[in-house]
């Protein structure tokens, strides 16, 4: 049975991914996450782009999201809805 190349990857990802948990979890105890704030901007994009890579693509499609209503500058109740999506989307995934 040939072995999966990608899982060493894959693994790091999501201990990456368990960082950027408690980085999404700070952001959302802050007041309001601000559509157009630039670090969770580069956070999801990063996240939507590599949870997508290692097939991961309910993140993908969170981060995405999440992205997408930042640059948008969407109101805050939309940014907080995704954000917390994603939030329990990662929480799922590492389980």
């Amino acid at each position: 049975m040939p072995t999966d190349p990608f899982a060493p990857l894959r693994q790091r990802f999501l201990a990456r991914c368990a960082d950027q948990l408690t980085e999404l979890k700070a952001i959302a105890r802050q007041a309001a996450p601000l559509p157009g704030n630039d670090p969770l901007v580069r956070l999801a994009h990063s996240l939507a782009g590599a949870a997508g890579t290692f097939g991961f693509a309910e993140i993908s499609a969170r981060a995405s999201a999440l992205e997408t209503l930042l640059v948008e500058q969407a109101d805050g109740a939309s940014v907080r809805a995704a954000l917390d999506a994603l939030i329990a989307e990662i929480e799922r995934t590492l389980g």
